[in-house]
């Protein structure tokens, strides 16, 4: 560490230690690295650079961004932004990590496909390859081109993009194929689970998956696709159907790597989690499908902050919070109010945090600065 540097963090430190109370030290220190970041072996040393500087132990490094591999994949398309054709971004970040002793944990976007307004590059994308796997919130096939359409006169019109439909079968062993390459070929620390849970409220209904339902469903036989949209019996098949994959997801992963920690990016209000995004993530936890959940609690305000957290404590057992990653976002505040939330989540008791992302950090590195004094 340069003698400037040195002096910027202990400024940093001086100045904040004065204004707010250090919150506890945490044992996980994790950093959210978006794929772009990661395009070469420059960009690489830098951020394993930063995080050795600023304290940050365990790394979420965005590997599967939009059905796209930014790591050797005979299974998933090469990502575009990768223009060194021979170029494998985890397997240098893997061996390189070992410098610093920072944990790399492979952060897969699992359902989400597709949201740019262009179409992707790569000919062989699910997008263009199997448009049956999208899901939709109106019991009919997406039309991809129609929607796309859409998308480029009002951005919001599909949402946050193109998803894959959790209840439809081929999805489901499409990924675990996608799991399965990966920890074969790469030894991981970790494998980090992102869009676990569908688009939003409404969705979840693909034509195949729908079918799968009413056959097996003998309650409501012939009852309207739009009906059974709001039945319990029909929220209850969409949120098993991930339930399902993350169990198989992670009795794969331990299969080949015991050691290798199962963690998922999941929505900080559990009520919500629930009913809107199929996403029983406690459930998870105590059955061991993951070892940790990362809630990814946003909220610049410490009301809505702290009040996603009461939620957790008040309805998922004391025995599993040391395995809850308290999420924190930085994009969206200053450091006196994101250092307010790290210094509420240690007087939580909670045994770590993750700091979504990198990507502020490196566009203004004063912020990282002034961060570090609550990441001790």
């Amino acid at each position: 560490m340069n003698t400037i540097y040195r002096r910027a963090v202990l400024a940093a430190l001086l100045f904040f230690t004065g204004n707010l109370l250090i919150s506890k030290t945490f044992d996980i220190r994790a950093l959210w690295i978006v794929r772009d970041h990661i395009i070469n072996k420059e960009k690489i040393n830098n951020l394993l650079e930063f995080a050795d500087q600023n304290n940050y132990n365990h790394l979420f490094v965005q590997i599967r961004g939009r059905g796209d591999a930014y790591y050797s994949s005979k299974v998933v398309p090469r990502a575009h932004l990768l223009s060194d054709s021979k170029f494998d971004p985890l397997e240098y970040i893997i061996q390189k990590s070992k410098i610093y002793d920072i944990k790399i944990h492979a952060w897969l976007n699992t359902y989400y496909l597709w949201s740019s307004l262009d179409y992707p590059s790569q000919q062989d994308h699910l997008l263009y390859t199997r448009p049956s796997w999208l899901d939709n919130n109106f019991p009919d096939p997406i039309n991809v081109g129609s929607t796309m359409d859409k998308v480029k006169i009002s951005r919001n019109s599909n949402g946050e993009g193109f998803y894959l439909s959790p209840t439809h079968p081929e999805v489901d062993a499409h990924l675990q194929n996608v799991i399965t390459e990966l920890v074969q070929n790469y030894k991981l620390d970790g494998i980090h689970f992102d869009y676990i849970r569908y688009h939003a409220k409404g969705w979840g209904m693909n034509q195949v998956g729908l079918k799968l339902f009413f056959e097996h469903s003998v309650a409501i036989p012939g009852l309207p696709a739009l009906v059974v949209k709001d039945k319990p019996s029909f929220k209850k098949y969409k949120s098993d159907a991930i339930t399902k994959f993350i169990r198989k997801a992670s009795t794969r992963i331990k299969a080949y790597q015991p050691y290798c920690i199962v963690s998922a990016a999941v929505k900080p209000n559990l009520k919500s989690a629930h009913d809107d995004f199929g996403q029983h993530w406690d459930i998870w936890l105590s059955e061991r499908y993951i070892d940790w959940a990362v809630p990814m609690n946003y909220a610049s305000g410490i009301k809505n902050f702290s009040s996603s957290i009461e939620i957790m404590k008040k309805n998922i057992p004391m025995q599993y919070h040391d395995r809850i990653i308290m999420g924190i976002a930085v994009y969206n505040q200053n450091p006196r109010s994101a250092g307010q939330k790290i210094y509420y989540a240690g007087k939580s008791n909670f045994t770590g945090i993750s700091i979504f992302s990198y990507t502020v950090f490196e566009q203004d590195p004063s912020y990282a600065l002034k961060l570090i004094n609550y990441l001790k």
